[in-house]
């Protein structure tokens, strides 16, 4: 017998038990490509560095400031427009239609900056700068492109997943959300990360193709509901003024939402540090890609294994509840990290306890800005969100970089960054509880 169809109505849109099925199963296929673009590029990515000697300022900048930075201006941008935007197709399909061939495009460009470094390097003779200047010069414009259409891509795909899937099952969609991604990681370390060393071409090519197709087709089997008007902001055309104005208005006036941005943000930046730098702390402690890759793939299967739990527990107890209690998880593994790792034994242990944790925590959050945020108007307060972590995100880039290269390159100090931000996690999740009982009583007693 069929539950009740109230149970599976988000907006206008009402499912079946089947009708929903079907939504999650094209929603998490185009998940599947996304991820498998997303975890292959950083991976390669820090390959393509390495073999340039990139310094890690530099990686720091590129790998973590600079995506900030573009998501800090283009997510905000994107996500106002896209609120407020209506077609026959909906409001974020046509977004995600446009982007999906410009990433594509963008990911084998990627794949081709040594090529394209060697022959500009020839070409300016005694005039250039070097072919691994020349080749992280074509890599600087080509990860900048990707990086900004990736980073929509991500924001319009988490704001289909809320104006389309019915609230009372989003724990379990994140939670098979999160295993779809986990199964991409597996797949890409344990069979296509090795080849990024000799074949980083062909693999950027084949993943660029899989992503811009499945995409596609993802957007096309999918449908929107139906909206009401638009936001108005103010008299007159929409302009960048107004747009600010509404910004600040909707969102960093009210002291809770600012409250909320802040929790958000320290949790997503605890695992940054480490995430950026643990390939070349394996690297440093003598640890051979392949069994790196292994590592990954046994972390992704244990994550695989807790992501159903884990997403029965938020629909059940709340998405916040099982937040705070991984990050104060994950300040005791970093700091036993810290303190503990002295060899390749040691590092495995707190690498696997990292991923996992990590997963937990990505599985747990994902419902909360669609929790927290007002439905309508969902990719502005999350771009305004971005706004602040993306700041946050520069700001701790530019530290750990130069940070780790006067230190000779002590990557242990990642673990300890990561649990001083779990613990401001925790302190501010514990806060925005407090405020939000407060908020709530005074709306009662209004």
């Amino acid at each position: 017998m069929l539950e009740d169809k109230s149970a599976y109505a988000a907006g206008s849109l009402r499912y079946t038990v089947a009708g929903l099925a079907i939504v999650v199963f094209w929603l998490l296929f185009g998940e599947f490509a996304i991820a498998f673009r997303d975890r292959s590029a950083i991976p390669g990515v820090m390959e393509l560095l390495r073999q340039h000697h990139a310094s890690d300022t530099m990686i720091a900048v590129l790998v973590s400031a600079l995506p900030a930075l573009l998501g800090c201006v283009l997510v905000p941008i994107v996500g106002f427009r896209s609120d407020r935007f209506r077609s026959r197709w909906g409001r974020r399909l046509p977004f995600l239609l446009g982007i999906t061939p410009v990433a594509a495009l963008a990911l084998a460009a990627l794949g081709n900056c040594t090529a394209f470094g060697r022959v500009t390097d020839r070409l300016l003779g005694t005039m250039s700068p070097g072919a691994d200047a020349c080749v992280l010069a074509w890599f600087c414009l080509f990860w900048t492109v990707f990086e900004g259409v990736a980073l929509v891509t991500v924001a319009l795909y988490a704001g289909l997943v809320n104006d389309i899937v019915p609230r009372t099952v989003l724990g379990r969609f994140y939670g098979a959300f999160r295993i779809v991604s986990l199964i991409a990681g597996i797949l890409f370390n344990l069979w296509v990360f090795r080849l990024t060393e000799h074949h980083l071409r062909e693999v950027f090519l084949g993943i660029g193709l899989f992503f811009g197709i499945a995409c596609m087709l993802m957007c096309v089997r999918i449908k929107e509901g139906e909206y009401g008007p638009p936001a108005v902001d103010g008299q007159g055309p929409l302009t960048w003024r107004a747009m600010g104005r509404a910004y600040w208005r909707d969102c960093f006036a009210d002291r809770y939402f600012l409250l909320v941005f802040l929790a958000l943000t320290a949790s997503e930046l605890t695992f940054m540090p480490f995430n950026t730098f643990s390939q070349l702390y394996a690297e440093s402690l003598g640890m051979e890609k392949a069994q790196l890759g292994k590592l990954l793939a046994t972390s992704y299967a244990l994550s695989i294994g807790l992501s159903s739990v884990i997403g029965w527990l938020v629909d059940r107890y709340s998405a916040a509840s099982v937040t705070v209690w991984t990050m104060g998880l994950y300040l005791c593994v970093a700091c036993g990290g810290f303190l503990a790792v002295q060899d390749l034994h040691s590092f495995a242990v707190v690498y696997v306890l990292h991923v996992v944790v990590a997963g937990t925590y990505y599985t747990a959050a994902a419902s909360l800005p669609m929790v927290l945020f007002p439905r309508a108007r969902f990719l502005q307060f999350d771009g305004a969100k971005r706004v602040l972590f993306s700041t946050s995100n520069i700001a701790l880039s530019f530290l750990l970089g130069p940070m780790l290269d006067s230190t000779s390159h002590d990557y242990g100090l990642t673990l300890l960054a990561g649990a001083l931000l779990a613990l401001a996690s925790v302190v501010t999740f514990r806060r925005l509880s407090r405020a939000a009982r407060g908020r709530v009583g005074a709306a009662s007693s209004a």
